[in-house]
């Protein structure tokens, strides 16, 4: 899931300056396989989205496979897609990738891992991993991005996590 700031600006009226609406841009891919390859995108699934409780708006994804919403923060945002009800919630920002629990959520946003998140701010290049899921979802990716496979999160998986979930 990637993640962009935009501002909507509006005007009070008779105010003289204006105020600015921030809103996120969050693109969520549904692949074949995980990772960011080219061909890994499903095209043509039916999906349905409600905004904050407002009424439903159907599409489907195009060829790489991505969903895409603009929300308010605060606001809330179910996705229904291949029988599944997805809850999009934007409070809180992604953890420092130096930590585990920041590895997970980047390793999750690139469809690698899907399970709990760790809690604490346990360094993610050593190897105390805090569950089988984890240390799976690092040895894909790195041996997916052409990185030594070892499940710790050293410089070069650090650079190439990073340049993915930009």
């Amino acid at each position: 899931m990637a993640n962009h700031g935009h501002a909507v600006p509006r005007r009070a009226g008779g105010a003289g300056g204006h105020a600015a609406i921030q809103r996120r841009t969050v693109e969520i891919f549904f692949q074949r396989f995980p990772g960011t390859g080219g061909g890994s995108g499903i095209r043509g699934l039916e999906y349905e989205v409600t905004v904050g409780g407002g009424p439903a708006q159907r599409n489907t994804t195009g060829n790489d496979g991505k969903v895409t919403l603009r929300l308010s923060p605060g606001t809330n945002a179910t996705l229904r897609i291949l029988g599944s009800e997805y809850e999009i919630n934007l409070a809180g920002e992604l953890q420092p990738i130096a930590e585990m629990r920041g590895v997970q959520q980047r390793l999750g946003m690139l469809g690698y891992y899907t399970g709990p998140l760790h809690g604490d701010d346990r360094r993610a290049d050593t190897y105390n991993n805090p569950n089988e899921a984890t240390e799976r979802a690092m040895l894909s990716f790195q041996a997916d991005n052409d990185l030594f496979p070892d499940a710790m999160f050293g410089p070069q998986s650090t650079r190439a996590l990073r340049g993915l979930t930009r």
